[in-house]
């Protein structure tokens, strides 16, 4: 399966009007609401609800995606971050 993230780029207009700072702190809500949805015990976490976990990390998704396309995300911006991931895959991380 692949998911095309690109059609949230489609929802930059849910921060419309939104300072970059602002935006940043919608960042910071989306993520504490994720981290919500996450009970920790002792040594072990687990997941509270499977659905509610998956719908707070697309709205993190999205609204990180929101403020970097504020801020001016370019096609090479984003290139070099697939280089760095290609490095990560292929030689910092590569299974021995």
């Amino acid at each position: 399966m692949e998911i095309d993230f690109n059609k949230l780029a489609n929802y930059k207009s849910l921060a419309y009007g939104a300072s970059n700072i602002a935006q940043l702190g919608k960042v910071k809500e989306e993520y504490k609401e994720l981290l919500d949805e996450v009970v920790k015990k002792d040594s072990y976490s687990y997941i509270k609800n499977r659905d509610n976990f998956i719908a707070e990390g697309l709205d993190l998704i999205t609204a990180t995606i929101n403020l970097l396309l504020m801020v001016g995300l370019t096609e090479q911006d984003f290139e070099k971050h697939i280089s760095k991931l290609e490095y990560y895959k292929n030689v910092k991380y590569k299974d021995n």
